[in-house]
C-alpha cells in the first residue's frame, strides 16, 4: 500500500496578514491543502492529512466541498512538531487502514502545492534502492555558515549543497523503529525525517526536485504561488 502523508499542522505565523493558516489560503479558487492533496490521489491508495486540531472541522468542511468522493482522504490530528505529525499519520494508517511495516509513505508539505507528477512517480519507483529518498534541488546561491548570525565562519562548496524539498518517501516500519529509539533531545534536534534517518546510518537518496516545488512560508511565496497557479489552470 502507498500512503500520502500530508503535513498540514502549521499555523502560518510567518505568512502574516490574518488568522487563516497558510494551508487554507486560496490558489486558483481552491485552498492550498486541497490543491496539494489532489496531486497525490492518482498515485496513493490513501491521502492522510495531519491537521492542527483547532482546524480539523474547518478542513473537513472544505474536503466535503471540493471532493464529491473523498473515500481515500482522511484527516488526523497533527502533533507538536513535524515528526510527531508523521507519527500520528502512520499510527492512523496502521490502525484504520491496516497498513503494514513494509508499506510506503510519501510525506509532503501541505504548502508545497506544485509538486510534479515526475517527482511523485520517481519517489515511488526509487524507494526500492534506499532507506529513504527526498526531492532536492542544487543550491544556486553562495552559502555562508555563520554561528552568530552576523559574521561568516565558512563558505561551503556550492556544488555539494542541495536544498531539501518534499516528498520524503520511506517505509512506515522504518520510521517507527527509528522514532521510537530516539531520546527526547534527539527528537528535538532531528526535525526533518531525512536527518532522523541519516542519524541512524540509513541511506538517503536524492530525487531530482523542481524549482516550482516551492514552499509557502512568507507573503512573497504566496504571491508567487498565485502567479504559478493562474498560469497552469
Amino acid at each position: 500500500m502507498i500512503i500520502a502523508g500530508i503535513v498540514a499542522g502549521g499555523t502560518g505565523s510567518r505568512m502574516g496578514g490574518g488568522e487563516l493558516p497558510k494551508q487554507f489560503l486560496e490558489l486558483a479558487l481552491k485552498p492550498v491543502f486541497i490543491y496539494t492533496a489532489e496531486k497525490f490521489l492518482k498515485y496513493a491508495d490513501a491521502v492522510v492529512i495531519g491537521m492542527n486540531p483547532d482546524w480539523i472541522d474547518y478542513a473537513n468542511e472544505l474536503l466535503e466541498k471540493f471532493f464529491h468522493h473523498k473515500e481515500k482522504i482522511f484527516l488526523v490530528k497533527g502533533g507538536s512538531d513535524r515528526n510527531e505529525t508523521v507519527k500520528n499519520i502512520i499510527s492512523f494508517s496502521k490502525e484504520s487502514l491496516k497498513c503494514i511495516d513494509s508499506d510506503i509513505i510519501l510525506t509532503h508539505d501541505a504548502v508545497r502545492p506544485f509538486v510534479s507528477d515526475e517527482i511523485i512517480y520517481e519517489s515511488i519507483s526509487r524507494i526500492e534502492r534506499c532507506d529513504i529518498c527526498t526531492a532536492a534541488v542544487p543550491a544556486t546561491d553562495t552559502i555562508i555558515v555563520s554561528s552568530d548570525g552576523e559574521t561568516a565562519d565558512s563558505f561551503p562548496n556550492r556544488a555539494e549543497i542541495f536544498l531539501v524539498q518534499t516528498p520524503q518517501t520511506f517505509r512506515i516500519g522504518d520510521f517507527e523503529d527509528i522514532y521510537n529509539s530516539l531520546s527526547d533531545n534527539e527528537k528535538k534536534i532531528a526535525t526533518d525525517v531525512c536527518r532522523l534517518f541519516k542519524s541512524k546510518g540509513k541511506k538517503v537518496l536524492l530525487i531530482k526536485g523542481n524549482p516550482k516545488n516551492i514552499k509557502l512560508t512568507y507573503p512573497y511565496d504566496y504571491q508567487t504561488a498565485k502567479i504559478i497557479a493562474e498560469s497552469i489552470v
